[in-house]
């Protein structure tokens, strides 16, 4: 596959950090609802979309009503209050250190989170990547992934064909079809099964034998 960027979505790809904020969520949530299996569902699946917009969707989803500012406060400094200790956490899946220092030399490989950039960057120069990655891009409400992206490619002369973006999410997936680059999802086939990924495979590593193909 002709890829000269590869663009990786950071929670649940790079490092095995999804259960814990999960939990987390679920906490901050628990206020407001106490199905934390829904909760969890829905940070799964609005995933990269930045924590505040993230937040307001699984509210929606929760009570079928907008989050209003302060409730959204209220819920954001619950989860803040236990991210520096998630973070000090978790760490990587195995063989993706490995795998971003190979990929990094054959192509620009940059991370589009919906984690604010400023955390990603600490996170990723603790494990070792920050020098392997063209940059790093955190999606908000007002620049989601989809802008990130097709910025990057336009200041370097790139068309959305030259890229491949994996995420673990259905927003991800989005995402990737609003900058009508192709997709490739980490995780289950059935999780999936609405979109249109490239291919789904387990873990990042895996996408190897895909780039290399």
């Amino acid at each position: 596959m002709p890829v000269k960027v590869l663009f990786l979505d950071y929670d649940g790809v790079i490092v095995d950090s999804m259960g814990p904020k999960a939990d987390a969520i679920a906490d901050a949530f628990a206020p407001y609802s106490g199905d934390r299996v829904a909760i969890a569902d829905g940070f799964h699946r609005h995933a990269g979309s930045g924590r505040e917009a993230q937040f307001d969707r699984i509210y929606r989803d929760l009570t079928g009503q907008a989050l209003d500012a302060p409730t959204r406060a209220r819920i954001v400094e619950a989860f803040l209050a236990r991210i520096d200790a998630i973070n000090d956490s978790v760490g990587l899946f195995p063989g993706v250190h490995d795998f971003i220092v190979a990929q990094a030399a054959k192509r620009l490989v940059a991370v589009v989170t919906g984690v604010p950039g400023e955390e990603a960057e600490r996170q990723l120069a603790r494990f070792g990547l920050a020098s392997c990655l063209a940059s790093v891009h955190g999606a908000t409400r007002e620049a989601p992934k989809h802008v990130h992206m097709t910025r990057f490619l336009e200041a370097r002369g790139l068309s959305p064909a030259d890229a491949l973006f994996a995420g673990d999410s259905q927003t991800d997936m989005q995402q990737a079809a609003l900058a009508g680059i192709p997709f490739v999802g980490i995780g289950t086939p059935d999780f999936f099964a609405e979109g249109a990924p490239v291919a789904v495979v387990p873990r990042l590593p895996d996408l190897a034998a895909l780039l290399d193909d």
